[in-house]
């Protein structure tokens, strides 16, 4: 389990998603992070990750120079879109 605590800043500062994304030994642009709230989505860019928007209240995602690569209605959306894509980073460069 991962805290912000931990990261010693609070979402959406970008500390807390480079910390969790360290814990995990990845890189941010590896993490494709998913939420339902833009400014989970809006610090998660930030922090060089990539973004999928899930918008349960069909709202505007809102102006902001970190807008999410994906914006999806539910998860099962997600999955259909994850299972019919490429991955988002090459394994060449995962391992680099």
């Amino acid at each position: 389990m991962l805290s912000v605590a931990s990261a010693g800043a609070f979402k959406p500062h970008v500390a807390t998603y480079t910390y969790a994304a360290k814990e995990m030994g990845v890189a941010p642009h590896q993490v494709l992070f998913v939420a339902n709230h833009a400014f989970d989505c809006i610090g998660a860019k930030a922090a060089g990750m990539h973004t999928a928007f899930i918008d349960k209240r069909c709202r505007p995602f809102g102006q902001t120079p970190h807008q999410p690569d994906l914006i999806l209605k539910d998860m099962t959306e997600l999955a259909d879109v994850l299972s019919a894509s490429t991955p988002m980073v090459s394994p060449k460069a995962a391992a680099q």
